[in-house]
C-alpha cells in the first residue's frame, strides 16, 4: 500500500496516511517518505506507539544518524535518540533555571537542526511521549516561501552572501547558565560558513539561517545581527508558520534544510513534556 499525504492548511505540512508500527521499513517506503517529505516539509504520523528501537530503524532508513553534542541527554540504551525532556532521571520535574531547563528554554529560538556542521543534517524525527495539556507547541516556517516572498532589497543583499553557524555561540546565548562545555568538546564543534540563500538538489532555494548564526560573513558585526532579525521577522511572517499542537505519541518529521522551527514556551517546571529525537545526517554540503 502507497502512502498519501493529506495537505494541511497553507499547502505546508502534510499528515502520513499508511504508515503504522507493522509497515516493513523498506526502499519503496524510505523513497516514498523522502518525496513526501521535499514536497511538503513537514509530514505528521499519529496515535501510533513506537518504541525506540522502531524508532532509531526508521531513521536508519534515510541514512546515518547523528549522535548529537550533549551526552548526558542520549537515550541510555540508544544513544541515536536525543532525550528532550524536563524530566529528570529521578522522575521529578527540573527546575526554571537549571541547565537542563535552559538548554529546553533555548529551542524557543527559531533555528535548524545541525547547521553548526560542515554537513548539515538531511531531517529531524520528533516522538511525542507525553507532552503538557498546554503549550509546548512547536512551529514550523517554511524557507522556500520566505525566500520567495522576501522583499526584493532584502533579497538583493542576502543573495552571494555567507552566514557563520557556531554551536558554542548558540549554547552560549540559551537564556541561563549551562555546565560549560569541555574544549575537547567546543574543538569538535568548529564554526562554519554556509550560504543565506540554499539551492537545493532540484534547483529549488531557500533562505538558510537560524539560531546557530553568529554573525554574517565579513560584516560589521552589529550591522550583520541587524540584518539577521530583519531576515527572520520577514521570514517567519504568521502565514508562513505551521503550529503543531502535539498529542501522546505523535510522530513529526521535519526537512531541516528548508525549514526553521521553534519550541513555544510552555511550564517547564511543572509540566511534563518527554520528547525522543533522532536526526538523519546529511549527504550534501550546503550550495
Amino acid at each position: 500500500m502507497s502512502l498519501e499525504f493529506e495537505q494541511f492548511d497553507k499547502q505546508f505540512g502534510a499528515r502520513i496516511q499508511g504508515l503504522d508500527e507493522n509497515r516493513v521499513i523498506d526502499a519503496q517506503l524510505v523513497q516514498e517518505l523522502a518525496r513526501g517529505l521535499s514536497e511538503h516539509g513537514v509530514l505528521l504520523m499519529r496515535g501510533e506507539e513506537i518504541s525506540p528501537k522502531r524508532l532509531v530503524e526508521l531513521g536508519n532508513a534515510f541514512g546515518e544518524l547523528e549522535i548529537l553534542p550533549e551526552p548526558d541527554k542520549r537515550h541510555p540504551d540508544h544513544p541515536e535518540i536525543f532525550d528532550l525532556t524536563n524530566v529528570r532521571k529521578d522522575g521529578n520535574v527540573v527546575d526554571f533555571e537549571e541547565p537542563q531547563a535552559v538548554f529546553l528554554r533555548g529551542t524557543e529560538r527559531w533555528h535548524t537542526d545541525s547547521s553548526f556542521r560542515e554537513i548539515p543534517c538531511l531531517c529531524t524525527m520528533l516522538y511525542a511521549v507525553e507532552v503538557p495539556d498546554s503549550g509546548g507547541e512547536t512551529q514550523f516556517a517554511n524557507m522556500y516561501a520566505a525566500l520567495e516572498q522576501l522583499p526584493l532589497d532584502l533579497r538583493s543583499v542576502v543573495q552571494g552572501k555567507r552566514l557563520i553557524h557556531s554551536y558554542v555561540f548558540s549554547r552560549a546565548n540559551n537564556p541561563g547558565r549551562m555546565d560549560p562545555m569541555s574544549p575537547e568538546d567546543e574543538a569538535q564543534y568548529p564554526p562554519v560558513s554556509h550560504p543565506w540563500v540554499r539551492t537545493h538538489s532540484d534547483g529549488r532555494q531557500s533562505l538558510y539561517m537560524g539560531g546557530h548564526v553568529s554573525h554574517v560573513e565579513g560584516m560589521d558585526l552589529d550591522e550583520g545581527r541587524e540584518l539577521i532579525e530583519q531576515v527572520l521577522a520577514a521570514a517567519t511572517k504568521p502565514e508562513l508558520i505551521y503550529e503543531h499542537q502535539w498529542m501522546d505519541y505523535d510522530l513529526v518529521i521535519w526537512d531541516n534544510r528548508s525549514t526553521l522551527h521553534r519550541l513555544r514556551p510552555y511550564d517547564i517546571a511543572s509540566r511534563r513534556r518527554v520528547m525522543r529525537r533522532i536526526t538523519v545526517a546529511g549527504n550534501e554540503p550546503v550550495s
